[in-house]
């Protein structure tokens, strides 16, 4: 599991090799971590009067440096370079791999590529010490804080039952509201965070709402997604997929895509056509 050997702050993980505080590679500076990445904007430059319209202004990929020196025998010297070099080898078509940095108590993550590695051969490299670089690119800048949240199962709201009875008498007996059909989400991050949702059937015509702004993910009234199957909605590249990796999106006809924000707790409503299935929701509070 991502981040297991990281045990305080200081510490980094990067494909099992532990980095920093009570390793061999004594981190001196971690670059890119609480820093903003890089901004990109939409501003529109106006023709006849000084400034510009205003565009989308969107983060960058964060790059991420940790700077480190190496002090050990001759032996371990040698042993730690060897297990640099192999944890930050890349394979022939690299994926993105959890980085994970536990800072000011906070342990997180983000999934990146290493892109630069730099361990200088000084004429002090003989006698078992050299400073050192490893530089790691991550194309969503979000930090994601460990562990991931996992909330639910719940299944769509059962109706209420009872009733005012005829003829009337006081005092009035009101029948009970709709229960369950709600999952509570709270982002402890201070940056949106980007939720997965995963549908059980069987379930005819599913809807994920946020009771919070109306934003909704509604499949086809008539979509049924069979017994035992699964259906998972990614908020990060819009996908729509079954277990089996066959994509769904042409069912999802209400694409309210929508993020956790930070510092609240936001209602997440579950509902169906045929009042079946679960829903289940993951994501981590995020900071950036």
């Amino acid at each position: 599991m991502a981040g297991e050997l990281i045990t305080k702050d200081g510490q980094v993980e990067w494909r099992g090799l532990l980095l920093g505080a009570g390793s061999a590679y004594k981190l001196t500076n971690l670059q890119g971590w609480l820093d903003l990445p890089d901004m990109r904007d939409g501003d529109v430059a106006f023709d006849n009067y000084h400034g510009s319209q205003p565009g989308q202004l969107l983060s960058d990929r964060r790059t991420v440096e940790l700077s480190f020196t190496i002090s050990a025998d001759p032996a371990g010297f040698a042993a730690a370079q060897k297990a640099l070099r192999a944890a930050t080898a890349p394979d022939e078509n690299p994926v993105e791999e959890p980085l994970v940095v536990q800072w000011d108590g906070v342990k997180a993550m983000v999934n990146a590529r290493c892109v630069r590695r730099s361990i200088p051969v000084p004429r002090s490299n003989g006698t078992g010490y050299t400073q050192g670089a490893i530089q790691w690119r991550a194309t969503n800048p979000r930090i994601l804080h460990l562990p991931q949240q996992v909330v639910g199962p719940v299944s769509p709201p059962v109706a209420g039952g009872g009733g005012l009875l005829w003829p009337l008498t006081y005092p009035l007996v009101w029948g009970s509201t709709p229960s369950g059909g709600e999952l509570l989400l709270t982002n402890a991050g201070e940056a949106p965070a980007q939720p997965v949702f995963r549908i059980t059937g069987a379930s005819t015509g599913p809807v994920v709402t946020n009771a919070d702004s109306g934003a909704q993910l509604a499949f086809d009234p008539a979509y049924l997604l069979p017994s035992g199957s699964r259906v998972t909605l990614t908020y990060e590249n819009r996908s729509v997929l079954l277990d089996d990796g066959v994509s769904r999106s042409n069912q999802l006809i209400t694409r309210g895509w929508f993020t956790i924000p930070p510092g609240a707790t936001t209602r997440i409503r579950f509902t169906s056509a045929d009042g079946q299935g679960l829903l289940e929701a993951l994501y981590y509070s995020t900071s950036m």
